[in-house]
């Protein structure tokens, strides 16, 4: 496992390193290199794993005729024959390891003792059968369930008795056995049964030692109705005691070598994904690689049994099949997120819902049922092997990058799996090899990742560059560009202030040319009455000075003399109101003083102020509120504030010569003043209402509008009151500004 990683590191380091003195030079040399390298690199890791694929059968293949002793061949071989096996004269004590393939003896569907069998089995005639094979493919039984009893005898020379000898039991004995050596008990998996509710199975490879003896008797009991394949279809080994162990752990270490490796790039795959969830292949192939990585501890030498003893035969079982069949579809997966262009997604959607549907059916049915769907999933590998193959061959014929790696390599892991399906199905003897060519598989991604983490390091360095110099060029544009924006920003506020301060001089010239409008009627009709009281006056004092005046004219005179005093003093009263509230609000648009005022007499002095505007239009105004209200502030502000709504109102509410209505609510809200201003004029867009605050924005700049009435009265409102303002209005439905003044100090 760790020397899996330091590999794999091995290849980041090598293609780091190689990417980094390619950048200096063009990018068809630094290709030519890294393809070298990396053929090199491969062949040195597909030897590698050759290496450890023969030392996983070192000891002894399968095959009677192909054993290997110390890494070199037999001198001799020989198989059992009639239930029998002579190793006089081979090489026990020099390494050797015999399987004990051939003929054993069979009794089948009987459960005998080593004393039964001596006893002799009732006149019937022995049958024999040949191991390693699954007893259903032949005669002596012809079924998958039921239950038998194997007997082999080895003889032994004198020399090689007196030895400690080990028995090794492999994967392949289905489904639960007891073993017996020279009539005593060596070793069980699972518990033997008659029946499927009397029998428990279990995977359990294990040696067991013994003496040895010039005639040795292995007998072993075994039963399976739990799943469909059943028998001995892997070849039992015998060996002296050191040897047998060594082989064992040969085998054990480099199962978990391959085994750690693939989960470890798994669990590396699913980092890169978790880091970079854009693409999903990592995604697949890491979750492949660990669902492989896992059931390929199932195996074997079973180093899962071994670490959960208590794992139940059917949950084992679900778990080898649900790799099985799960395996395949986050393989199509992955093929699907590398070439997307190349592969039909209906092909992709098929072997997913299929493999789904078989695993659904692991799920939920015990062993002896889902074990028959096996052969359905080899059917779908033969038919999506080739066809993968033909998208590897499609991508690299369209230049894909690692097409034609992928497709080569996948051949490769395409052939050991093969091969493990007839191995496992009793059909070739060979061993286990899958593991090998998906380890080799994943290699060869690390690989491929390599070059494209290569390739981005090289296009970081080369954007690196690139950043810094347009960095440069940047920082010089921006400070002659801010230099520019803050002498125009500059001359904007400028321009700002003075159109804001034009603006609010020019309310006030309305406000002025308002008052002398409203202050011309009441002097005017003083200056009449005066007039008219001078001139009778004048009538008066002649007629006295002649002579003429009577009694009646002068009681006359004294009337309309009373008459004219009422409507001068009435009349200049008016006027002197009118001037002591135009100086109040003149005073307070020009001061910046903060004074203690009732808010509805105010606003009434200001809509009086406007009564000049208001009289030349058909608009009405309406002013509710508590009379008692009092507001802390700036009397100024809240004057220049009515004075924009009401003439924005009459400006674009209401048309020439319309009629309407505008109503004012004042009224205590907490600890300050709730100002509701209201008309019920045509309203105006979403669009439009949303940018009514902001400067220079106007729809009417045709008439002279400078679009500054409403960014005052907002600025007013939040800087100058500390308050809030809200427009609500549509189409069609009039406008209403919602304000909110505090009482007390100006708020930040």
């Amino acid at each position: 496992m760790i020397f899996a990683i330091a590999i794999r590191h091995a290849i980041t380091i090598v293609f780091g390193r190689t990417a980094q003195a390619t950048v200096r030079c063009s990018r068809e040399a630094a290709g030519a290199r890294a393809r070298k390298l990396a053929v090199r690199l491969l062949l040195a890791v597909f030897c590698l794993t050759g290496t450890f694929a023969a030392s996983a059968n070192a000891a002894g293949s399968t095959d009677a005729g192909d054993s290997f002793a110390a890494g070199r061949p037999d001198r001799e071989s020989s198989t059992a024959s009639e239930g029998e096996l002579s190793l006089e004269g081979r090489p026990l004590g020099e390494g050797e390891i015999v399987p004990l393939d051939g003929e054993w003896e069979f009794h089948w569907m009987k459960l005998l003792t080593p004393e039964q069998l001596a006893e002799g089995t009732d006149g019937d005639a022995s049958a024999y059968i040949r191991v390693p094979a699954f007893w259903a493919d032949q005669p002596a039984a012809g079924t998958g369930t039921g239950h038998a009893t194997y007997r082999l005898k080895v003889r032994m020379s004198e020399e090689q008795a007196g030895h400690a000898y080990g028995l090794y039991l492999p994967y392949g004995m289905e489904s639960a056995y007891e073993v017996w050596i020279n009539g005593e008990f060596a070793a069980s998996a699972g518990k033997l049964g008659v029946s499927r509710a009397g029998m428990e199975g279990q995977y359990r490879p294990q040696v067991t030692y013994f003496e040895g003896r010039e005639e040795n008797e292995i007998v072993i009991r075994l039963s399976n109705y739990v799943q469909r394949t059943a028998g001995i279809w892997d070849s039992i080994r015998l060996g002296r005691a050191e040897d047998v162990s060594a082989f064992w752990n040969r085998r054990t270490a480099s199962e978990l070598f391959v085994a750690g490796g693939i989960v470890m790039m798994g669990l590396y795959h699913l980092g890169l994904y978790a880091l970079r969830r854009k693409d999903r292949a990592p995604l697949y192939f890491g979750a492949f690689c660990l669902l492989f990585g896992l059931r390929s501890l199932l195996l074997g030498e079973n180093y899962m049994g071994e670490s959960f003893p208590n794992l139940g035969f059917e949950t084992y079982k679900k778990m080898d099949y649900l790799g099985q069949y799960i395996g395949p579809a986050l393989f199509i997966l992955y093929v699907q997120a590398l070439f997307p262009k190349d592969i039909h997604k209906f092909m992709v959607r098929a072997l997913v819902v299929f493999d789904l549907l078989l695993g659904l059916t692991v799920l939920l049915t015990p062993a002896w049922v889902f074990a028959h769907t096996l052969p359905a999933s080899h059917v779908s590998l033969a038919i999506y092997a080739p066809y993968l193959i033909y998208v590897f061959v499609r991508a690299a014929v369209r230049r894909r990058e690692g097409a034609l790696l992928c497709c080569i390599l996948f051949a490769v892991m395409a052939l050991t799996i093969v091969n493990d399906l007839l191995y496992y199905n009793n059909v070739i003897v060979t061993f286990d090899m899958a593991k090998f060519g998906l380890f080799l598989f994943v290699f060869a991604q690390a690989f491929l990742l390599s070059i494209k983490f290569s390739k981005a390091f090289r296009s970081v360095e080369e954007l690196s560059e690139r950043q810094s110099r347009w960095s440069h060029e940047l920082e010089a544009t921006v400070e002659d560009r801010t230099r520019d924006l803050s002498a125009a920003l500059t001359d904007l506020r400028g321009a700002q202030k003075q159109l804001v301060e034009a603006e609010k001089m020019a309310a006030l010239g309305g406000l002025v040319a308002g008052i002398a409008h409203e202050i011309n009627t009441p002097v005017g009709i003083g200056v009449t009455a005066a007039s008219h009281l001078r001139d009778k006056t004048r009538e008066l004092r002649s007629g006295f000075e002649e002579g003429r005046m009577k009694r009646s004219e002068l009681s006359a005179y004294l009337s309309m003399a009373d008459e004219s005093a009422e409507i001068v003093s009435a009349n200049l009263s008016r006027a002197a109101e009118l001037i002591r509230g135009f100086k109040q609000v003149a005073a307070d648009q020009s001061s910046e003083e903060r004074r203690t005022f009732n808010v509805k007499a105010y606003v009434r002095e200001v809509l009086v102020s406007l009564g000049p505007q208001l009289k030349r239009t058909r608009i009405r105004t309406r002013l509710d509120g508590d009379d008692d209200l009092e507001l802390n502030g700036y009397p100024g502000a809240l004057s220049q504030i009515v004075t924009n709504l009401v003439v924005n109102s009459v400006t674009h509410a209401f048309g020439e010569g319309e009629e309407g209505n505008i109503f004012i609510d004042a009224r205590r809200q907490g600890n300050g003043v709730r100002l509701v201003y209201r008309d019920d004029g045509r309203g105006m867009a979403p669009e439009v209402s949303a940018k009514i605050f902001d400067p220079f924005f106007t729809t009417n700049r045709s008439g002279g509008g400078t679009g500054l009435g409403m960014h005052i009265v907002f600025n007013l409102v939040t800087q100058s009151l500390g308050g809030s303002i809200v427009c609500d209005s549509g189409p069609g439905q009039g406008t209403t500004f919602d304000i909110y003044l505090p009482s007390g100090e100006k708020q930040a």
